[in-house]
């Protein structure tokens, strides 16, 4: 299977082409699955590919993925209409991000949607589709919040002889200061040509201006090169393709690559998977939220989530949103006019998560990696740095724990950095003193905890702690809880905020890093407000903190707060060998535990809708999977292990572990490597037996439903050889071939933003009526 590569060559066009009803699609899904016409058999896949040269274009890209997602060519002149759409499925830095510390999910799956007005027409047969949108991109970098318009026009199909039709993108960014980003895409017989520029961009490093020009000789060649300039940091690249090579030279860097996916060096990575039963193909699906309305007192009407991971309403309106509150139910009824029910809204500044027991031997985690925090260091290895996360895991073979990594945290995130010298060798003994290992492993589906009293380790009469992850609705709170490591107050999280603070941590003084026995005294409790659904300290006062400022001054804190275990029964944490102390390494290994977390952003503060009766509406929580990993090289270290996985719903299938390649050469590079990109470790086939997954007992299978190819390296003189030559001198498109949809003087001005008070026709891609 032969690929081109460019990002915006092959891959995203062909998003813009299926919005224009022009598209040419990819190659067909597997057929291997139980049921001619069954959706495992029947669901559309998507492959696309990954190179230096994306980034160029991921702007543009992100926005022909949203504009497939509004489907103006389902609704073509049926006038102004709502849409919404998940701006995490289509924005390449959510998906892939070498933030990959290793927290709480809730953010990484809670929705963001953004909204946008559409209008689409078509005069005539021989007159060319016109799509004008307004799309609203709240809470962008930089607090640059602009509405994007955005002019379509699109007159010629893609064809074996033109795969890019005849179309042109315009777009406007519009801000106080006019059109703060601005660029268009334009696709004809003889190629592509992109241009934008930005007057500033997220980092606040100055304008950034990208340019491309590509010229197509057939459907299978051609050439051409792209610049970027971000805050007066200039890249550019010259780069042709025939059917068999992609060849691509930064002036230092002439490097060729084999466009063949099938060869045994093409790296692939998939981002999204469907779940289906095993027997009949159908999808697995999870009842994880619905569409709601808000009308503010003002009468604005905003379109919004209600769901597992909380509230998502557009930023603007979302903070002034309160406890109480009532929303509208949109339900969509088989195509025809949504009806609406009420709902009174029921919001705390924080939540409350549930950690339920599993277990397996030390010997089935083997190779499976985790991060561990570790406070003092000496006795863990060599020249190791205390009060560092750790990545970690267990060699069986050498019965030792071994340690690839240390997290290094900024206000960009954390990221993974290698060690210096490679990996170190972690004797079992450094653990013992302190009771065991407590970590986190994406692998395992989060916490883990690997109880060691010392003396001779025998792995499989180990019990390794794993935990499955549920949220807690306020009828499910317990009454009280008590916490030994780690426990916020509300006083405790004002001083460390406090401008100029000099305190340690948002916890208690005793109890921040505390690993060792506690004293009655210095054991802080907890009472649960389950009307409100708040936690509350000693002092009665919430636990809550949402001063997005304040916590974006302490890095790793930017998320939010999150507390330590927190546990019912004080009487489970009793020492063993001192009954008037408490051990945390005792509430390690309770059935049950919870941890609370506070802060600024929608998914990390509880929310729910009452109905008319009262009752509390619940979601479902993730599906937690386990997969057997096939044996083989390709799945490197997982190869033959049993990890963890958790399905929110269909295309949202996550847990996978993870390395960091680098975009110029595809190598593995450390994650703190700058422009570094965190990618899955290994695709899950389209096979019913090695694409088998579990869920308690029964059986399921996954199916990767968008794909990442990243090409396989050649020597430079196989590209040479087989013709592929670098244009030079090729003229990029410059301001001059803007054109602005904001101008009323233009030829493509599209208007002001319609006001349009209808529920949302579109919610990303699934056309409700």
């Amino acid at each position: 299977m032969k690929y081109a590569s460019m990002a915006i060559a092959h891959q995203r066009p062909m998003q813009l082409a299926l919005l224009l009803a022009i598209a040419a699609a990819w190659p067909a899904a597997s057929r291997a699955a139980p049921g001619a016409d069954s959706p495992y058999r029947t669901d559309a896949q998507s492959s696309h590919v990954e190179d230096a040269t994306s980034k160029g274009v991921n702007q543009v890209n992100m926005i022909t993925c949203i504009m497939s997602a509004l489907r103006p060519d389902a609704l073509v002149n049926q006038g102004n209409y709502n849409a919404l759409v998940d701006e995490n499925k289509c924005d390449p830095d959510a998906r892939s991000s070498t933030s990959n510390a290793g927290s709480s999910s809730s953010g990484a799956q809670a929705p963001s949607m953004m909204t946008a007005v559409v209008n689409s027409t078509r005069t005539s047969n021989a007159d060319p589709m016109r799509v004008k949108t307004w799309l609203d991109m709240a809470g962008g970098d930089g607090g640059f919040n602009p509405t994007i318009h955005i002019n379509i026009s699109a007159s010629e199909a893609p064809s074996s002889s033109n795969p890019y039709g005849v179309f042109r993108l315009d777009y406007c960014g519009k801000g106080p200061a006019g059109c703060m980003m601005k660029g268009f895409l334009q696709g004809n017989a003889g190629g592509i040509t992109y241009f934008e520029t930005e007057s500033q961009n997220g980092g606040g490093g100055g304008p950034s201006t990208k340019a491309l020009r590509m010229s197509v000789a057939n459907a299978d060649s051609g050439a051409g090169s792209l610049m970027l300039n971000d805050g007066g940091q200039q890249v550019a690249f010259n780069f042709a393709y025939n059917a068999d090579y992609f060849r691509r030279s930064d002036g230092t860097n002439d490097q060729c690559f084999a466009r063949d996916a099938s060869d045994t060096d093409t790296q692939m990575s998939v981002w999204r998977y469907g779940l289906y039963d095993a027997g009949s193909g159908a999808r697995i699906t999870r009842n994880s939220g619905f569409p709601i309305e808000y009308t503010a007192l003002n009468g604005t009407t905003y379109h919004g989530n209600m769901g597992y991971w909380g509230l998502w309403l557009p930023p603007e309106v979302a903070g002034s949103v309160g406890n109480g509150a009532t929303v509208q139910r949109v339900e969509y009824n088989n195509g025809q006019a949504p009806t609406k029910t009420a709902y009174t809204l029921l919001k705390a500044d924080g939540r409350l998560t549930k950690y339920t027991k599993r277990t397996r031997t030390l010997t089935s985690i083997d190779k499976i990696h985790f991060n561990a925090f570790i406070g003092d260091a000496t006795g863990f290895f060599v020249g190791a740095q205390g009060w560092r996360q750790y990545e970690m895991y267990w060699d069986n073979a050498a019965g030792v724990f071994k340690a690839t990594g240390v997290m290094n945290c900024d206000n960009n995130g954390c990221q993974t950095g290698d060690l210096v010298g490679g990996e170190q060798v972690v004797a079992a003994s450094y653990f013992s003193n302190q009771g065991g290992v407590r970590g986190w492993s994406q692998s395992l589906g989060g916490d883990v905890f690997i109880p060691l009293t010392g003396g001779t380790i025998v792995a499989d009469s180990i019990t390794v702690v794993y935990r499955e992850q549920s949220l807690v609705y306020p009828a499910e709170m317990p009454t009280a809880l008590n916490c030994l490591r780690d426990c916020p107050t509300a006083a405790s999280m004002g001083a460390y905020f406090a401008q100029g603070s000099s305190a340690s941590s948002p916890f208690t003084s005793t109890s921040f890093n505390n690993w060792g026995p506690t004293p009655a005294g210095n054991v802080v409790g907890y009472t649960m407000d389950s009307t409100l659904a708040l936690l509350r300290d000693g002092a009665s006062a919430a636990v809550t903190f949402t001063d997005a400022q304040a916590l974006q001054s302490r890095p790793q804190y930017q998320s939010g707060v999150r507390s330590g275990r927190l546990f019912a029964d004080l009487s489970a944490a009793v020492c063993d060998n001192d009954a008037s102390q408490y051990c945390p390494n005792k509430v390690d290994e309770l059935e049950v535990y919870y941890q609370w977390e506070t802060g600024p952003n929608q998914w990390n503060q509880f929310a729910a809708v009452k109905d008319g009766t009262g009752a509390v509406v619940n979601f479902d929580a993730p599906l937690q999977v386990s997969y057997d990993v096939p044996a083989g090289s390709a799945y490197g270290a997982y190869a033959g292990k049993s990890i963890v996985l958790q399905y929110g719903g269909f295309g949202e299938l996550w847990g996978i572990p993870g390395v960091c390649v680098s975009p110029l050469n595809n190598d593995r590079v450390s994650c703190d490597t700058p422009n570094s990109r965190y990618v899955p470790s290994f695709v899950i086939p389209v096979d019913e037996v090695l694409g088998r997954v579990q869920s308690g007992g029964t059986p399921l299978l996954a199916k990767w439903l968008d794909r990442e190819i990243r090409f396989a390296r050649k020597d430079v003189s196989v590209c040479t050889f087989a013709g592929v030559s670098l244009n030079v001198g090729v003229t990029l498109p410059t301001v001059a071939d803007l054109q602005d949809p904001t101008d009323s003087a233009s030829a493509i001005y599209i208007g002001d933003k319609p006001v349009v008070t209808d529920a949302p026709r579109v919610i990303h891609g699934d056309v409700k009526y």
